[in-house]
C-alpha cells in the first residue's frame, strides 16, 4: 500500500515523498488524513536530531485528524465505522520507516491498529486513536493533542478551584493550559515576550498578562500574588526563564515542568529547593485526556481557532520546519492541510 508523507530524512532535511504502508489487517482502520498539527517543540527537536529516541528517516507528527475510509472486522466490532472522523497519534509503516519513531501522523493515509489496549503506549498510557465528536471540524481537532498534554500536568498537580496559577510561555500548550485551568476555576496569570501571544491569551480569559521584557516579572507577580503563586506551569523550557520563576512560587507550592528540557539543563534547583515545593514532570498525554479535550472542543469550552496562525501544504513542509527552527515569523499553531 502506497501513500505520501512528510519525512525527516536526516537532521534538518525534510522531504515530501512516497512511503510504503503495511496492508491493513482486521485490527486496523485506514484514515484519509485531512489536517495534521505540528507539535512545535517536540518536532523542532526531532527535526534538529536532538531527540535520541527518534531515528532517521522518520515520519514526524502525532496529531492527525481525518475520515475513516476502511475498517477491519475486529475494528468494526470495537465500534470503528467508515465515514466517521478520527484523531490519531501515530500510524504503521513498512520498509526503512518501520520502528524509527513513536510519531507518524504527517501522512496522507494512516493505517492504525485500534484493537490493542485503549492507551496503547505502555507505561506512559499514550492513546492511539480517538473518535472525533460530530460537529468538530478537523481544523479544530488537530491541535487538541496539545490540550491533552497540558491536561496531564494539570491533572498530576490537581489544580483546584480558586488556585492562583502562573503560566509561563504561551505557545499552544501554554494557551491550552490557560484554558484548562480557567475551566477548573483557577485564577490565571500568563507571561510571554510576544505581544500577539499575550493578546490571544487575554482573549482566552487570562486575568493578568505580563510582558516578560517590557515589565519586571517579579514586581508584577508579587503584586498579583503577594505570597507567591499556588501553582506555576512552565512551558518555555528555557533555563534562564525557569530560574526566574522559582522565587515566585509560594512556600510548599507546586511547580509543573511542562516543557521538554534539552539535556544538560542549567536549572537553579537551589532556588526551587528553598520553596519546599512539589514538582511535577508530565510527559505526553492519556487517551482519557484526548477524549476529554475533543469533547470540550465539541461543547465550545476550549477554543483552538485563535491558536492557528499558519497552514501549509504538506509539499511545503521544508518551509514550515525552517520557519519553526529560525523563528522567522510570529507563529503559534501550525497545521498541514492534506485535503488539497
Amino acid at each position: 500500500m502506497k501513500s505520501n508523507a512528510i519525512i525527516f530524512v536526516q537532521p534538518k532535511k525534510v522531504v515530501f515523498d512516497e512511503v510504503t504502508l503495511p496492508d491493513p489487517t482486521s485490527r486496523d482502520i485506514v484514515i484519509k488524513n485531512e489536517i495534521s498539527g505540528i507539535s512545535v517543540g517536540t518536532e523542532r527537536w526531532a527535526y534538529l536530531g536532538k531527540r535520541d529516541e527518534i531515528q532517521f528517516p522518520n515520519v514526524p507528527g502525532y496529531m492527525g485528524a481525518g475520515i475513516i475510509v476502511s475498517s477491519g472486522k475486529e475494528a468494526q466490532e470495537k465500534g470503528w465505522r467508515e465515514g466517521e472522523r478520527a484523531f490519531f497519534f501515530s500510524s504503521r509503516f513498512s520498509g526503512n520507516l518501520d520502528g524509527k519513531s513513536w510519531m507518524g501522523s504527517h501522512v496522507a493515509d494512516a493505517v492504525v491498529d485500534v484493537c490493542g489496549s485503549r492507551a496503547g503506549g505502555g507505561e506512559l498510557g499514550i492513546h492511539h486513536c480517538e473518535k472525533i465528536p460530530q460537529g468538530v471540524a478537523p481544523e479544530d481537532a488537530a491541535l487538541t493533542g496539545l490540550c491533552a498534554v497540558a491536561m496531564r500536568g494539570i491533572e498530576m498537580a490537581g489544580v483546584p478551584a480558586g488556585a492562583s496559577v502562573l503560566v509561563s510561555g504561551l505557545g499552544v500548550i501554554g494557551q491550552y493550559a490557560l484554558q484548562v485551568c480557567r475551566l477548573k476555576g483557577a485564577h490565571v496569570t500568563v507571561t510571554d515576550i510576544v505581544d500577539a501571544r499575550l493578546e490571544v491569551a487575554r482573549g482566552l480569559g487570562a486575568e493578568h498578562v505580563i510582558h516578560g521584557k517590557r515589565e519586571d516579572l517579579a514586581t508584577r507577580a508579587r503584586a498579583i500574588a503577594p505570597g507567591g503563586f499556588d501553582i506555576i506551569i512552565d512551558t518555555s523550557s528555557i533555563s534562564s526563564v525557569v530560574n526566574s520563576l522559582f522565587p515566585l512560587l509560594k512556600m510548599r507550592g507546586k511547580f509543573i515542568f511542562q516543557g521538554w528540557y534539552l539535556p544538560p539543563t542549567a536549572l537553579d534547583l537551589h532556588a526551587l529547593h528553598l520553596r519546599l515545593p512539589t514538582a511535577y514532570f508530565p510527559c505526553a498525554h492519556s487517551a482519557e485526556a484526548v477524549e476529554t479535550a475533543l469533547a470540550w472542543a465539541a461543547q465550545g469550552w476550549i477554543r483552538s481557532k485563535p491558536l492557528i496562525t499558519h497552514t501549509f501544504s504538506p509539499r511545503d513542509a521544508a518551509q514550515a520546519y525552517a520557519m519553526i527552527e529560525q523563528g522567522s515569523e510570529n507563529f503559534l499553531g501550525v497545521l498541514f492541510n492534506w485535503k488539497s
